[in-house]
């Protein structure tokens, strides 16, 4: 499976978004995904479970 890891899913960060993101909302972000690539954040799998718990 590619994930963030395998760099096969990421968050988007071009023109048309660049202005609405802060410095403080990117460092948050890359650090959220650095916590995810390390095993310390984990993500729902919808699709193992068929449901949304949070």
């Amino acid at each position: 499976m590619l994930g963030l890891k395998e760099g096969g899913v990421d968050y988007a960060l071009d023109q048309h978004n660049a202005k609405l993101v802060s410095a403080e909302m990117k460092k948050k972000v890359d650090a959220a995904k650095a916590d995810i690539i390390a095993g310390k954040l984990k993500v729902a799998d919808y699709m193992a479970d068929n449901a949304c718990k949070y």
